[in-house]
């Protein structure tokens, strides 16, 4: 075979391999046999025994294929045949042969597969390979259980609860990782309804009033519980940790106040003897009304009209998800948006077509619901009953949803040509290339509304915000303002939300600038938010006087958004705006929503010389917020900076 050729086969054979199709491997393997002899790549995702062996020395760690992966990364992300006995047991003979030759344990590389845009070999053992020996072998050998530049979705600890690998999850437990890699694994292990799987986590010390999880709204541990119709032995577990029962979502709703919306009559009972006040307003009795499809209550609280916020109409999305056709039709009767779309990006027709629920996908048009409407991978709601394995269904869908004669869903946002520009066009934005980015746009129009093929399905305009994307794209070019409004006149969503984080609507750009660091260490927070706002991004109230005063305009220093302002301004490092407040007169002490005052947030972040200003104009070292019910030295030591802490804990 030529060598090109070689090439070219070797590398579809490694990518079948890594994307676990082992059909497409096999098939490769009949037709060029030698591949694995020829090729280190292929004999260490096929698990060759010989595989070691044909490394030299000095090779354990030196890039093997396209990817440019070390050896031992390529052989724990290769998911051909993970299942086979015989392939795993080579994969680990393969594995320590690596470890003897010094293959460095804690080796990574940046991927494209999950949100934080790198895998370490200890995450690949435990999510790809899904091997624990192998997990095991590679902790014993020094693997970090920090695993590497961690995010969420990829690390090995929630690979190991996704995928119910309890005994990576007790390696891994053993080998003592940061708290909140347990903390982020506990609200992941409730779907399981597992009483045993829960405690073990709480015993390690996760935290049952983690917000990070995928269905509770952004609330606790209660929340998911009822969000997943838990059992009564997990929610006493979480009860008996310490779940707040009062804990908010950010709705502003309680676990009793979800309970009843989703008309989970045992989980309310529960919740309510140990201690939940019952403050279910009418929105929220209509919704269970919905969900327990009782069509004369639901219309006698929706009549007149109702209330609804955003985050109602939502509901009608969790309905779609459960094909559950009579409350899609009750939730659409008494007002809410066929448009809703859900914290992953779905419409509630997308998800009506997902679950396979035509009498819900025929409710939801009648209503006005758009076919054509993209989610975030780029696909309509018939693109997703294509998908579907039930042929009666997916061909009754297809019509309903104008499929047309469509047999295969359209490409996406994953479509090679289309992510290949996008991600040229990311790297324009994050280096500032004006240039560059504008001849993309004029070549390729649709990239102003396009998506990454990454799972955090970042616009460009959210590129900008240098947060929650990949790490080597968080920076901010001097000229990050002109790249906004060049977006903005392309025609980029302002308000567009992501998946970074979990997802929701916090993930727009806006909302990605207020934790970022790389616009605040260039001074360029406050600008680009102003250009994001002139572009018609929605502002809260104070964004809005942040603005404002930032072209000049004056301020009343006794309105509750001067205060909440003053600390927002230490957060986003203007120190100039902190003083123009002060000035101002707006009080020191003011605080924010969750109870921290400006010297705490300065405190935190290790700004000596704003604490001792904010202490000179009669900052109190002795307040405390109104979460951790921490002090300004406790938010240092929190942040690192214990020599500040001393100084602040002495000034009380």
């Amino acid at each position: 075979m030529p060598a090109a050729s070689r090439r070219t086969a070797a590398e579809a054979l490694v990518r079948a391999a890594l994307a676990g199709d082992d059909r497409r491997v096999d098939a490769a393997l009949r037709r060029f046999p030698e591949l694995a002899a020829q090729s280190p790549a292929c004999a260490l995702v096929l698990a060759d025994a010989d595989a070691a062996g044909r490394l030299g020395d000095g090779d354990a760690n030196r890039p093997v294929g396209e990817r440019g992966w070390p050896p031992l990364l390529m052989l724990a992300s290769s998911r051909y045949r993970t299942h086979d006995a015989a392939i795993g047991a080579a994969r680990l003979a393969i594995a320590r042969g690596l470890l003897e030759m010094g293959a460095d344990p804690n080796a990574g590389a940046p991927e494209a597969d999950t949100v934080r845009g790198y895998r370490t070999v200890l995450g690949a053992a435990a999510g790809r390979a899904r091997s624990a020996p192998l997990v095991r072998l590679l902790l014993a050998a020094g693997a970090d259980a920090a695993d590497g530049p961690t995010l969420y979705e990829g690390c090995a600890m929630w690979e190991a609860v996704r995928h119910g690998d309890r005994e990576s999850l007790e390696a891994l437990l053993g080998a003592k990782p940061p708290q909140w890699h347990v903390c982020h694994a506990l609200p992941q292990s409730l779907p399981y309804d597992d009483e045993t799987l829960t405690r073990r986590l709480l015993s390690a010390g996760g935290d049952p009033n983690w917000t990070v999880g995928a269905w509770g709204f952004g609330g606790n541990c209660l929340h998911e519980a009822a969000a997943l119709d838990s059992g009564p032995a997990v929610v006493r577990a979480l009860l008996e940790h310490g779940a707040q029962v009062e804990f908010r979502d950010r709705s502003g709703r309680t676990p009793l106040t979800l309970a009843v919306c989703l008309a989970r009559g045992a989980l309310a009972a529960l919740l309510r003897e140990h201690g939940a006040r019952d403050e279910t307003g009418r929105v929220d009795r209509w919704v269970g009304a919905c969900f327990a499809h009782d069509a004369e209550r639901a219309a006698g609280i929706a009549a007149g009209g109702l209330p609804l916020r955003p985050a109602d109409h939502v509901w009608v999305c969790r309905a779609a998800r459960g094909a559950d056709a009579p409350a899609v039709a009750l939730l659409l009767a008494g007002g809410a948006d066929a448009a809703a779309v859900d914290d992953d990006g779905q419409t509630a027709l997308h998800l009506a077509a997902l679950a396979g629920g035509a009498a819900a996908c025929r409710s939801l048009l009648a209503a006005g619901a758009d076919r054509r409407a993209p989610n975030y991978a780029g696909r309509t709601a018939a693109d997703c009953a294509l998908g579907l394995p039930d042929g009666a269904v997916r061909e009754e869908l297809a019509v309903l949803l104008g499929a047309d004669a469509r047999l295969e869903p359209a490409p996406g946002y994953d479509d090679p040509a289309r992510a290949a520009a996008f991600e040229r066009a990311a790297d324009a934005v994050v280096g500032g290339d004006v240039s560059g980015l504008r001849a993309l746009l004029a070549e390729r129009p649709e990239l102003a509304a396009a998506r990454s093929p990454r799972p955090h399905r970042c616009t460009l305009l959210h590129y900008v915000a240098a947060n929650g994307v990949e790490g080597e794209r968080q920076r901010t070019p001097a000229n990050a303002v002109r790249v906004i409004e060049l977006l903005l006149a392309a025609g980029s969503d302002p308000n567009a939300s992501c998946l970074t984080y979990r997802g929701g609507p916090g993930q727009t750009p806006r909302g990605l600038l207020a934790g970022s660091a790389p616009p605040r260490e260039a001074r360029l927070t406050l600008p680009m938010i102003a250009a994001l706002a002139r572009g018609g991004a929605r502002l809260d109230e104070v964004d809005t006087l942040l603005v404002r005063l930032s072209a000049g305009a004056r301020v009343d220093p006794a309105s509750p958004a001067a205060g909440r302002a003053l600390v927002e301004s230490v957060t986003l490092g203007e120190a100039a705006m902190v003083r123009a407040l002060l000035d101002a007169g707006v009080d020191v002490n003011a605080r924010r929503g969750d109870g921290a005052a400006a010297l705490h947030q300065a405190a935190f972040d290790g700004d000596a010389a704003l604490v001792d200003e904010l202490l000179s104009r009669g900052a109190d070292p002795a307040l405390r917020d109104g979460v951790f019910d921490g002090t300004p030295a406790g938010w240092a030591r929190a942040g690192g900076h214990e020599e500040l802490a001393v100084r602040l804990a002495d000034a009380r």
